[in-house]
């Protein structure tokens, strides 16, 4: 049986280094859009939600704090591949949409994480991915209510 200090280590590198690969696979992906891993989940959010999200409710969704959000917004809107639903009027409450090109472009990256998805998982069944993700929720649940202390 692994010892406390064990577990610990593991877990915390293994944690760490996934996020650093992970990190690294988005930016590299994502620069020939001009896009960083920070653009990501806002993306994901809206692609998911055509009719659009408020700056409220995509950081809710990326749990995220609405001055990312304002940050992440700009530069995807200055990119052309976000807008506000209504252009005219107060932008206050006004729903982020993607544009055509922003929906372009996530088909695009889709294709590419959906490969990258696969090359990851590969020799993985169905079964020990859920129950992985399972139990990362469980360790994630954990560390949240320790954090809250």
């Amino acid at each position: 049986m692994l010892s406390y200090d064990d577990r610990f280590l593991r877990f915390s590198f293994a944690i760490d280094q996934i996020a650093k690969n992970l990190q690294k696979i988005k930016n590299e992906k994502l620069a020939r859009f001009g896009l960083r891993s920070m653009h990501l989940m806002s993306l994901f959010q809206l692609d998911k939600n055509p009719e659009g999200l408020t700056g409220t409710e995509l950081a809710r969704r990326c749990q995220v704090d609405k001055a990312f959000v304002s940050r992440v917004t700009g530069d995807l809107c200055q990119a052309g591949y976000v807008s506000y639903s209504n252009r005219e009027g107060s932008h206050y409450n006004n729903k982020f949409i993607l544009t055509e090109t922003g929906l372009q472009v996530m088909h695009e990256v889709r294709i590419i994480l959906e490969d990258a998805v696969e090359q990851v998982t590969a020799g993985i069944t169905e079964e020990q991915l859920l129950q992985f993700y399972t139990i990362l929720e469980q360790l994630d649940n954990g560390l949240c209510q320790i954090s809250e202390n």
